[in-house]
C-alpha cells in the first residue's frame, strides 16, 4: 500500500514531559495506542542507557528503531558530559482524516522553524517563546501571561499562539491529572536571624523583591536560556548565568537569590529554599501557529481544531489554574513568601489592560480588539475570577 504524503508539519521536544504528555494527548485523538505506548516505553529507557560514546548509544538507537522506525541520536545537552542519546525524530499519523508529520526538535526550536516557513505549527511553553521571539513584542516585560502574546505582536511574524495545549500529568498532591503550568519564580536561600527563632523575628522580605534586588544591584542567578528575558525586564540586575540555579543558590551565601521555572516545589521544598510572590511570568504548553499556513491551508485548520486549543479564559483552563495553584500551595506551605491572591496572579487589571482578554480562534490574528465588544470581554473575565475562586474554595 502506497504510503500517503504528510499534508501538515507540527515539531514537539523530541524528549522530556512535554513530548510524553503530548503523545499520551494524541491517544485521545484516536492515534494507535500501541505505537504510541511504544514510543513513550523506548524514550523513557534512552535516558538511562545514553553514553558518551557514539558507538555505545548507537547500540541502543538500533534496537529502538528495529521496534519502530522514529527514531534517532541527540545530544543531551541539559546533562553536564552531554551524552549522545535516543530521541524522537519523526512519525506520521492518520488525524480526522488529515495526515500529520509529528517531528521531535529541540524545544525552543518550534517558534523559530514556524519563523523560517519551515512548519506548520509546534508544541511550545511561553518561556521558550519569549527567548527566542522577545523582540517581535512591543514590550515583552508586558507579556507575563501567554493570554497577552498575540495583543504584544509589534514587528512582523506569522507566528501565534492557538491556546493551551492543556497537557496534564498525574498529581501525587491532588491525588488528580492536573495541567503542566509553571511559573518563573523567584527564589532564595533563607536569611539567618541572630534574633530569635520564633516566627515575630522570622527576616523580612520586601512584597516586590526583584524591583528591590534590581534597585539595590544585587547579584541574581539565572539558566543561561533565560538571561536575556531577565535583563530586559531587570536591567541593572547584575545577572550570572549558571547551568543550575537551585544548585548555585544552595552554594551560595545566606540571602543569595535566582529565577527559576518552578511547577510543583518539590525540590524547593526538600532543599529549604525559599519561593517569593507572583512570577515573572507563566507558563505552560501552548500549541504555536504560522498564522498565514493556516488561514491558506485546509488541512491545518482541521488538525488545529481536532487538538482544540483551549483559551486562557475557558472553564477547563480557570479548573487546571487553581489545581495547580492548590498544589503549589500545598507543597511550598509556609516557604511561600508574599504569595499573591489566585484571582490576582490569574489576571489583574494591568493585565487586561495589556491584552489579556478572550479570543478564539475565529478571532482576526487570534488576539483581543481593543474596541470591539470590550465591555463583554471585562464581563467575561470578572466572570472567569469568580469561577476560579469557586474552584479554588472547593478543592484546597
Amino acid at each position: 500500500m502506497k504510503k500517503q504524503p504528510f499534508e501538515v508539519t507540527c515539531a514537539i521536544p523530541r524528549s522530556g514531559r512535554t513530548f510524553e504528555n503530548f503523545l499520551t494527548h494524541l491517544k485521545k485523538l484516536g492515534v494507535n495506542k500501541i505505537e504510541i505506548d511504544k514510543i513513550l516505553e523506548i524514550s523513557k529507557k534512552s535516558k538511562s542507557v545514553s553514553n558518551v560514546d557514539f558507538k555505545e548509544a548507537s547500540k541502543f538507537l538500533q534496537y529502538a528503531t528495529e521496534q519502530i522506525p522514529c527514531f534517532g541520536l541527540f545530544v543531551d545537552r541539559k546533562r553536564k558530559n552531554r551524552p549522545y542519546r535516543v530521541g524522537f525524530l519523526g512519525y506520521e499519523w492518520i488525524i480526522d482524516d488529515v495526515c500529520i508529520r509529528i517531528e521531535g526538535e529541540e524545544p525552543h526550536n518550534g517558534s523559530s522553524l514556524i519563523r523560517l516557513d519551515e512548519i506548520d505549527c509546534a508544541v511550545v511553553g511561553l518561556d521558550e517563546l519569549l527567548t527566542m521571539t522577545q523582540h517581535h513584542l512591543r514590550n515583552p516585560t508586558l507579556v507575563t501571561k501567554w493570554g497577552m502574546y498575540n495583543y504584544n505582536i509589534e514587528k512582523p511574524t506569522d507566528i501565534r499562539i492557538a491556546g493551551s495545549a492543556q497537557l496534564t500529568r498525574y498529581n501525587s498532591i491532588l491525588g488528580q491529572d492536573v495541567q503542566d503550568m509553571v511559573g518563573f519564580f523567584l527564589i532564595s536561600k533563607p536569611k539567618t536571624s541572630k534574633s530569635h527563632s520564633s516566627k515575630t523575628h522570622e527576616p523580612k522580605y520586601p512584597s516586590d523583591f526583584l524591583t528591590h534586588l534590581s534597585e539595590n544591584g544585587q547579584r541574581i542567578f539565572v539558566k543561561g536560556r533565560y538571561t536575556g528575558i531577565v535583563s530586559t525586564a531587570y536591567p541593572n540586575l547584575k545577572i550570572i548565568s549558571v547551568e543550575d540555579v537551585e544548585d548555585a543558590v544552595m552554594q551560595a551565601e545566606a540571602g543569595s537569590v535566582g529565577l527559576e521555572i518552578v511547577q510543583t516545589g518539590n525540590t524547593l521544598r526538600r532543599k529549604g529554599l525559599i519561593l517569593h510572590a507572583a512570577p515573572l511570568f507563566l507558563s505552560e504548553s501552548l500549541y504555536v501557529v504560522d498564522y498565514q499556513r493556516y488561514l491558506k491551508n485546509y488541512s491545518v485548520q482541521k488538525f488545529i481544531q481536532s487538538l482544540n486549543p483551549i483559551g486562557y479564559f475557558d472553564e477547563t483552563h480557570i479548573k487546571h489554574f487553581a489545581f495547580w495553584y492548590i498544589a503549589l500551595e500545598k507543597n511550598m506551605g509556609e516557604l511561600w513568601i508574599n504569595k499573591p491572591p489566585i484571582t490576582e496572579l490569574f489576571c489583574d487589571q494591568n493585565d487586561l489592560e495589556n491584552g489579556l482578554r478572550p479570543y478564539r480562534l475565529q478571532t482576526r490574528y487570534w488576539k483581543p480588539h481593543d474596541v470591539y465588544k470590550q465591555s463583554e470581554a471585562i464581563a467575561q473575565v470578572e466572570e472567569a475570577k469568580k469561577k476560579l475562586q469557586g474552584y479554588y474554595e472547593t478543592y484546597k
